[in-house]
Order: structure tokens, then C-alpha cells, then sequence
């Protein structure tokens, strides 16, 4: 199996860890599609990044924070309570994406 595709299976996956909650909690399809969207890139990014001066496992928590920066800003005016929950996630599934592509 290619990078390309090993990125794409562990983005598939680090998506639907995050997207489950969201479908418990009856968000809307667009919402879901948007985060699933967010980590499955977000896994092609770091599989193929090297950031400077950045140990592998803050490299991938690094870039699905700056990924889902714009999500966050996107709706602090409107609901201020899910913003802590969006940045640990971004932080935990970054890191799971950053173990993933260093043992996998």
C-alpha cells in the first residue's frame, strides 16, 4: 500500500472517530461532512509534511489545530461551548494520525 493511500484509510478512520459523537448527538449531515472532510485531509497533510524544529507527534497536532482553527472561528459567536471539544479533538486525532503514520 502506497502513502497516498495508507493517508487516505487513516483520515478515513480518524474522521469517523469523530464523527460518530456528532451523529449521536443528531448534528446535521452538512456538520458531519465537513469534520469527516477536515481529518481525512488533514491525514494526507501531515503523511506527507515535514515540519521544522516539530518532534513527529506534535507535527500532526499541529496541523489538524491550524485545520480546524477556521471551524472554530467559525462559530464562537454562535456556540461557545463546542470549542473546547473541537481543539481536543483536533489535538487528539492529530495525534493518532501523527502514531499512525510513524508505525504504520
Amino acid at each position: 500500500m502506497n502513502t497516498f493511500t495508507l493517508s487516505l484509510c487513516v483520515g478515513a478512520a480518524a474522521g469517523a472517530l469523530d464523527v460518530i459523537p456528532m451523529l449521536a448527538q443528531r448534528l446535521s449531515l452538512r456538520s458531519c461532512l465537513s469534520a469527516f472532510c477536515t481529518y481525512l485531509f488533514a491525514s494526507v497533510i501531515i503523511f506527507h509534511s515535514n515540519l521544522p524544529y516539530l518532534p513527529w507527534w506534535a507535527e500532526g497536532m499541529a496541523v489538524a489545530l491550524m485545520l480546524a482553527l477556521p471551524v472554530v472561528l467559525n462559530f464562537t459567536g454562535k456556540d461557545r461551548k463546542a470549542t473546547p471539544m473541537v481543539l481536543l479533538n483536533a489535538l487528539v486525532l492529530g495525534l493518532l494520525i501523527a502514531v499512525a503514520e510513524r508505525f504504520l
